[in-house]
This record gives C-alpha cells, structure tokens and sequence, in this order.
C-alpha cells in the first residue's frame, strides 16, 4: 500500500516535505485566549541555567531537526542554499530556516552549547554531555507517517535516545551521569505531518480512521511516547500542541479555495487534538510522580499573530519569504529556481511551512518564560 501511495503523491510530497509550524508560537505580549492553556505556578523568581538544566535532548519533526536528515536517503532535506543564509557563515546546516531553529535560542538561554543532530559522526564524546538532537523532519505521532519519507520517527528517536544515556554514562560515570539524564529537559515538537502529510494524502487512512479516531490513535502515541521516556529516565518533558493547521501557508494553498485567510476545518482539527493532549497529560501527571510534564499551547498565539502580525512585530504573515511563498519547502526551495525576500525578519514564515529564525528567536522568548517557573517549582508528587 505504501509503495502505491507514495507513486500518486509524489509531487505533493516534494511539495509539503515536512511538517513545520509544529512549534509556532505567538511572540511579543503574547496571548492565549486558550481556556485550557497550561498555567503558570507562583514560585521564587529565578533563572534557568546548565546548573539546573546541564542537557537539552531534543525530539520530534523538522520544526526542531538540526540536520539529522542530511544523513538519511530521503527528499526531506535543507543542507544546501538558501537554508542557512542566516545562520553563523551562511552555512545550510539542514535546519529547516534560514537561521537558528527554536531549540538553538532556548540552549543560548540555558548556557549549553547546541545540541548536535545525533547522525551527526561529530555527536560522542563530551560534547554530547549537553545534551542531543535526536529530531527527524517529517516524522509525526505516527510511526507510519516517518515511513511514507523514509526518516526516523519516535521509535527510532527513542532508540537512539537510549544509545545516548548508556554513553553519557559511560563518559560521565554513574553519579554525574544519572543527574544528567535526570535532570535534562525533553522537548517533543511534533504533529503536523501526521495530517498535513499523511492523512489528507491518503485515502486508505481516511477510510480506517475518521478524522475523531485518527485524533485518538495520535492522542494514545502522545500518552505512549512521553511515558515511556518517562520511564527510560526522563522527568522535565515539555509536548508541543499543535498550530492552526489552516494558517500555514501552503495549506492555505491547498486547501483554501483561493482564499488568503486560515482553512477553519484543519484548525478545527488541531483544536480537537491540542484539548485532549492536554487532558492526557493532566492525567499522566497522577502517574508520574518527580516530574514535571509541561504542554506548550502553541495554537492560539500563531493564529493571533496571523491575524495581525504588525502587532507581533511581522509585516507578512500569509507568504514564506522563499520563491511565492505559498508552496516552496525543501527541494523546491532552492537558490536556482526560488529567489528569497529581501528581508527574512519582517516574515513569519521562511518556507511555506516553516518560520523564520527571528520568528523562531522570540518564540523562544516565549517558551523559556513558560517553562522557567514550572521547572523551579517542586515536581509532581
């Protein structure tokens, strides 16, 4: 089936290469009219540090890939111009941006050094003590998402993620190595492929799942994922929601009708989604004694921010800065047949899928402030 399926979308696989705004937030004075969005904790003012956080370990889709990709025989790549235009010597790295990635700005504000993509042969060592990158572009919830691209989806990830712990031990030695691993922060960015790049590509899955079933087999991965990397060690683990599926900007090609505004049925889809992970890991909470699970709303603040992005310090919300801006992504975005905006800051989006690094640099504003509190608040009991 999957050979079949892959040989009818192949086009809008090169198109949509992997999912994006999977960790879009809002930005300056943001805003959540969530009524379900997680709430902060008073506790004593502080600031997060590698004393207190000595790792990062990172996992999830393209919204968070350092390059992992680059080493995987797959379409789903961004090593090469004009990805990394903006990055330290205009070098594409495989980031999926024009710059540094969310999870880079949040490391500058930890005191660590960036996680390296664990492909990487430069990723052993000491270097990896500081945490890893184990995020594949256009893997999702679903396993069988990664498989239609040929990438790495959780399964591996955790696989991998378990190799990291035996070296980190190795190298640091059991006391030093446990607080670590103990003591480093997770983050799952990841979702949007899930629907944007299986399911309404595919009918054998529409046909198996309704849109509400499907939402519940993906819930079911998010509760299997993060308690299984809670039980492999972790206990600061931060799951990203999703965005309004119907704001980003090749969605809106597809599936808009012509129109330049947000497509409400894929937003109503994410909102379905984001309310029951959010009721999922209250529950898990009660299961998870000395850890702190944090969800990171992140559909409200993008779509305020789309509405109105002079107010979020944005002038184009709609189009990605590379070529149109309405399809380019991946291999189609590249310095031969696509041009670049002359000014990548005053957009949103980098491709059709992705934002750009100065979106990225204040959506890490944002997350840093979400997450400090509840870190230095006491875990679940």
């Amino acid at each position: 089936m999957a050979s079949v399926f892959l040989s009818k979308i192949v086009l809008v696989v090169m198109l949509m290469s992997n999912c994006a705004v999977t960790a879009v937030l809002g930005i300056r004075n943001l805003e959540t009219t969530s009524s379900k969005a997680a709430v902060t904790p008073n506790v004593p003012k502080g600031e997060l540090n590698k004393d207190i956080i000595p790792a990062f370990v990172i996992f999830g889709d393209s919204t968070v890939d350092a390059g992992n990709n680059n080493y995987m025989a797959t379409i789903v790549k961004s090593n090469f111009r004009p990805y990394g235009i903006n990055f330290e010597g205009h070098v594409p790295t495989g980031r999926f941006t024009d710059g540094l990635l969310v999870t880079d700005y949040i490391s500058q504000k930890l005191g660590i050094p960036m996680q390296l993509p664990y492909m990487s042969p430069d990723a052993h060592g000491e270097r990896i003590l500081s945490g890893v990158n184990f995020a594949s572009s256009a893997s999702g919830w679903f396993d069988n998402t990664a498989k239609h691209f040929n990438v790495m989806g959780l399964d591996t990830q955790l696989e991998w993620y378990n190799n990291w712990k035996t070296e980190v031990l190795q190298l640091a030695g059991p006391t030093r190595g446990n607080f670590i691993i103990s003591n480093a922060l997770y983050a799952i960015s990841t979702g949007t492929n899930d629907w944007v790049n299986n399911y309404y590509l595919n009918l054998h899955l529409q046909n198996e799942y309704p849109p509400d079933k499907y939402t519940t087999l993906l819930v079911e991965n998010v509760r299997n994922y993060t308690m299984k990397l809670y039980s492999m060690g972790a206990r600061n683990i931060v799951v990203l929601g999703l965005p309004p599926l119907g704001c980003v900007p090749s969605q809106i090609t597809l599936h808009g009708h012509g129109n330049s505004t947000c497509v409400k049925r894929l937003n109503d889809v994410a909102i379905n989604q984001n309310n029951q992970i959010i009721s999922t890991i209250e529950a898990m909470k009660k299961e998870t004694p000395g850890a702190r699970l944090i969800y990171t709303d992140i559909y409200y603040p993008i779509y305020n921010a789309f509405q109105d992005p002079q107010k979020y310090g944005f002038k184009y919300a709609r189009d990605g800065c590379c070529g149109t801006g309405d399809l380019e992504v991946s291999v189609l975005c590249n310095r031969v047949t696509a041009t670049t905006c002359s000014n990548p800051s005053e957009h949103i989006f980098w491709d059709s899928f992705h934002p750009t690094s100065h979106f990225y640099s204040q959506l890490a504003d944002y997350m840093y402030n979400l997450v400090k509190p509840i870190i230095l608040a006491p875990p679940n009991p």
